[in-house]
């Protein structure tokens, strides 16, 4: 019963045209065929479920290969890979280390 919060993309995710998230490697990874519980601003007082999907496909890359995959950047919803690396930078601080690894989650 994974769930992800999201603070942007709102309209995307609910819609259905976002079917991707990165997320930072977690101990017990998300996997294929779990149900995933997809949430606007989780533990936050306007929290609310956007949708419940079930995870297609999942796959774990080190920064150095996401943070120049246009493929990626583009299925997660931004312009492009230069666009995803200046949201990380803004929002979640860009790894020290190039070798950092992030999942990719679909749905």
């Amino acid at each position: 019963m994974p769930l992800l919060g999201f603070n942007v993309f709102h309209d995307e995710v609910k819609n259905g045209k976002k079917r991707q998230t990165i997320r930072k490697h977690r101990k017990q990874p998300i996997r294929v065929g779990d149900i995933l519980y997809l949430y606007w601003h989780l533990r936050q007082a306007d929290c609310h479920l956007l949708k419940t999907a079930r995870c297609t496909e999942t796959f774990t890359k080190p920064w150095q290969v996401l943070k120049v995959s246009e493929d990626i950047a583009k299925r997660d919803g931004f312009k492009s890979a230069t666009n995803m690396i200046e949201w990380f930078k803004k929002s979640r601080s860009l790894p020290d280390d190039d070798d950092e690894l992030f999942d990719v989650i679909r749905w």
